[in-house]
């Protein structure tokens, strides 16, 4: 099943043009919800699929509620020290940006145009390098999430795990429905 065909679960608006025929080998909302129950997605793989697939928040809250704790563990096994447990945004922040950065590659800053607006002229966009893509690193992560370049390099270890085990659900949920 390609991912695409996730979309079909969102909300459309009504169509008011009459149909010269009916089309009786449509896929329904409810065959790919049938589909995706067939699977063996674990409620962490589905939630992933829903929310990035079909841009659905509540699903993205969802998946974050699913795998908060897992990531927390990581960085209170990893960091045993005061400003783990004394500074609790700390490990959102760092799950937050990670979702994201699996979730979001459009820019940001151009809205994945690879251009925007200066003045009177229209120019390239510096963060994609016209791509449209947004392109994480270590240079813009930590300005992301609103933190410190130096707090961030020493997370950058256990973020780095976070964004791994987020990136193996991605998989495993895709090759659950054959769309590798």
């Amino acid at each position: 099943m390609k991912v695409e065909l996730l979309t079909l679960l969102t909300a459309k608006s009504m169509n008011y043009e009459v149909s010269s025929s009916a089309n009786h080998d449509a896929i329904t909302p409810q065959d790919i919800a049938a589909f995706l129950g067939s699977r063996g997605l674990t409620t962490e793989e589905y939630d992933f699929l829903i929310a990035k697939y079909t841009d659905n928040n509540y699903a993205r809250a969802m998946f974050f509620d699913d795998i908060f704790t897992d990531c927390a563990d990581i960085f209170i096994k990893d960091k045993k020290d005061k400003l783990v447990s004394s500074d609790k945004l700390l490990v959102r922040a760092f799950v937050n940006l990670a979702i994201s950065e699996v979730m979001d590659n459009v820019c940001p800053f151009c809205l994945g145009r690879g251009s925007v607006t200066s003045g009177d002229k229209i120019v390239k966009c510096e963060h994609c390098q016209g791509t449209g893509q947004f392109i994480y690193d270590d240079n813009n992560r930590y300005e992301i999430m609103g933190y410190d370049k130096k707090g961030y390099m020493e997370f950058k270890k256990q973020y780095m795990k976070v964004l791994e085990k987020i990136k193996d659900i991605e998989n495993s949920a895709l090759s659950k429905i054959g769309d590798e």
